[in-house]
């Protein structure tokens, strides 16, 4: 809980520093701005985007659905605004494409992942505008992941596949051991599927100070949005308290970050991330298939 916090803390400790310089109290102030500045370092963002050359888009919208409680006419402006190649809700219900399709002048996400599988009530779903066909979990409720961690290759029409997986572990508060156990077997899915440009977006219920976070999401850019060099907070929302954790995050390998913008919709404690990300382009002018990506 404290991991999750760590920015705030820092940045509280540099105002406390500020207080002690202006009393010229010297070697506590200089105590406490080292302090800060190491206990900062892993809540940096990495560097978005990359070396190669953006070529065709693709948008992802990642939001966590407050267990199909999110406001349909609210997500449904969101998706009119972004345009969403991909649709990854966490927490979400059977019933929520259908409230979106009624809010949406047309539903064009007809290809997903299988029916949620928590009692048919709340689930993580990919949907896609473009062909696609589904592989096999990341983790597994019957291997003990509190939800199913569905991923899914997206056929994009112009720009080639992309593999995008859809993460929601049990918060480490509740289940410990099953939140690192879902992490560890998407970093090790992670590592044999490097054919594809890959995307990882979800609600991860850590901030990237985590360990057990930053190890999954190394050699990937972080497309989620940054207030400056600090990751935007996501979680909680729509409360009496407002926004202090960065937990829902869409870090990608072998694609670009163009922009990123945090969303708000009523009726979820989290707020959502749009992600514009572009496939590689090398010097030939075409997507490399092998490259491992943007970094």
């Amino acid at each position: 809980m404290l991991q999750a916090v760590l920015a705030v803390l820092g940045v509280a400790t540099l105002a406390l520093n500020l207080v002690l310089v202006l009393r010229h109290v010297w070697i506590p102030a200089a105590v406490l701005l080292v302090c800060a500045a190491v206990s900062l370092v892993p809540a940096l963002q990495p560097v978005a985007g990359g070396a190669c050359a953006p070529g065709e888009p693709v948008t992802v919208l990642s939001l966590n659905a407050g267990r199909g409680n999110a406001d349909p006419s609210m997500a449904a402006d969101v998706i009119i605004a972004s345009a969403p190649d991909v649709l990854v809700p966490v927490e979400a219900s059977e019933a929520m494409p259908r409230s979106l399709g009624t809010a949406l002048p047309k539903w064009q996400y007809h290809h997903r992942t299988g029916f949620v599988v928590t009692g048919g009530a709340v689930d993580t779903v990919i949907f896609s505008r473009h062909p696609m066909r589904s592989e096999a979990a990341a983790a597994r409720q019957s291997a003990g992941a509190l939800l199913e961690v569905p991923v899914a290759v997206i056929d994009h029409p112009r720009a080639g596949r992309i593999r995008v997986a859809g993460i929601h572990p049990v918060p480490p508060t509740h289940g410990p051991a099953s939140w690192a156990d879902t992490l560890s077997t998407v970093e090790r899915r992670a590592g044999q599927h490097a054919d594809l440009p890959l995307v990882l977006a979800g609600d991860v219920n850590v901030t990237r100070t985590h360990p057990g976070f930053r190890a999954p999401a190394h050699g990937f850019s972080e497309a989620s949005p940054a207030f400056g060099p600090l990751a935007t907070v996501t979680w909680p929302a729509n409360g009496a308290v407002p926004a202090f954790a960065a937990i829902d995050h869409v870090p990608v390998r072998g694609l670009g970050v163009m922009d990123s913008a945090r969303i708000a919709v009523a009726g979820t404690d989290h707020h959502g991330i749009v992600a514009k990300l572009a496939f590689c382009r090398w010097a030939t002018g075409r997507r490399h298939p092998n490259r491992r990506g943007c970094l």
